[in-house]
């Protein structure tokens, strides 16, 4: 394959018996020798940091022969208006990066909520950035470097590559500034739950929007159970298409006093319709992803003992724990292409390190991929934090992570190669 070998990490694993049913399966044949040659690779160097940002959204072009990532000077402070990071193509045979743009529309939790267009998913891709002050959405050609400039930023976009959900990032950096854009600004900061502001949709073609769910509609909906909810202020976060892009879900969050987050997922049709309270607001639901059409994974309070990865259907309380015992506390958890494997991350107990690992639901087997040290207390934690965000390529056998290079202390691209090599 063409690969450095030297670059590779030696895999942590537990030795789980995987079904053959699946290409993951087959690949993993339950005897330790074919566990053997299974490898993590460190992709991208340093000394400039490399990293992609969010969870559950794929890196790779259609013919996985690169990987879109940011390139940024620095991982120890909150990216200012004025300091851009590179946009580039990584070349997944040789680790190379190549630099075609620049956003100043980033942070280092979800980067520049970069996406591959899905009606160009060789050729285009699609990010934030920010033109006088204000936070818009790009659409990129990487080989010619034409531009379209779209009136809104994106914080998901739609499997058919039709529509983009949108979020006002004046207001996650006012409330959530770990997601936010500094620089920018709430059109309503004196508003506990404006009804002028929510989750937008937008069309990629024409760049026409519509506010489809607000803040004060979700807000009214919380009052009854929740009469704080009155006067504190309201945003929302984490928009994810399903993947027939008929619904959509996102969280309803708020501080208490104390600092406390309290947060509640909700479903909607894409034009805002059948509104779905499905996981109760103060039940710490922390991180998703939709399975199909409508199964949900989430990570919440749920039986005791803290956040479990729960699998439920879309509007229904048929709540099933996943992986208990295994999938221990909360994970960046995403389904892989065939559904059938789930990956997560998790802080490993004690250390700054932080495991990444797969499970499958319907045989319960589960393996522990790779620890990765996180070197300073500022990467494993807080908003500094380098989380591995595990995502899946388009073929289900490789994983791609953001997590520190212990040689240079730097934020890498590592890929985990679940075929044999």
């Amino acid at each position: 394959m063409g690969i450095n070998r030297r670059r590779f990490l030696a895999v942590s694993g537990l030795l789980a018996a995987f079904g053959r049913s699946t290409a993951l399966g087959r690949a993993f044949a339950a005897d330790k020798a074919s566990l053997a040659k299974f490898k993590i690779r460190i992709l991208t160097s340093g000394p400039k940091h490399h990293f992609f940002g969010y969870y559950g959204i794929c890196p790779w072009n259609k013919s996985q022969s690169h990987i879109v990532c940011l390139e940024s000077d620095f991982q120890d402070h909150f990216p200012a208006a004025d300091e851009p990071a590179s946009i580039g193509l990584v070349d997944c045979e040789t680790g190379t990066f190549s630099r075609i743009s620049q956003t100043n529309a980033w942070n280092l939790q979800q980067g520049a909520m970069l996406h591959w267009n899905p009606l160009e998913p060789e050729t285009e891709i699609i990010y934030n950035d920010r033109r006088d002050n204000e936070i818009v959405s790009v659409i990129l050609d990487v080989h010619s470097g034409k531009k379209r400039i779209l009136p809104r930023a994106v914080s998901a976009v739609s499997n058919n590559g039709r529509y983009a959900l949108s979020l006002t990032y004046g207001r996650l950096t006012r409330l959530r500034k770990t997601v936010g854009y500094l620089g920018t600004i709430d059109p309503n900061p004196n508003s506990a739950a404006p009804d002028n502001d929510g989750v937008f949709l937008m069309d990629l073609v024409s760049g026409r929007f519509k506010l489809v769910v607000s803040i004060g509609e979700v807000q009214r909906m919380l009052v009854e159970n929740h009469p704080e909810l009155e006067e504190r202020h309201i945003w929302f976060n984490h928009t994810v298409f399903n993947r027939a892009d008929t619904r959509f879900f996102f969280l309803a969050r708020s501080k208490e006093s104390s600092g406390q987050l309290q947060t509640g997922m909700f479903t909607a049709n894409i034009d805002g319709s059948d509104l779905r309270d499905v996981v109760s607001y103060g039940s710490g639901v922390s991180h998703f992803d939709w399975r199909n059409d409508k199964q949900i994974i989430a990570t919440f309070n749920y039986g005791g003992g803290g956040r479990k990865h729960v699998l439920f259907t879309d509007g229904e309380k048929d709540f099933q724990i996943v992986g208990e015992g295994f999938l221990n506390g909360d994970g960046h958890c995403t389904f892989s292409p065939d559904q059938e494997w789930l990956a997560s991350d998790q802080s490993v107990s004690g250390t700054l390190a932080k495991s990444l690992v797969i499970f499958n639901p319907k045989t319960k087997q589960g393996l522990v991929l790779g620890k990765f040290d996180m070197l300073e207390k500022r990467y494993g934690g807080g908003d500094l934090r380098c989380d591995l965000h595990p995502r899946w390529n388009r073929t289900g056998d490789q994983i791609c992570i953001d997590a520190i290079d212990r040689a240079t202390a730097t934020r890498q691209l590592h890929i985990a190669y679940l075929d044999s090599i």
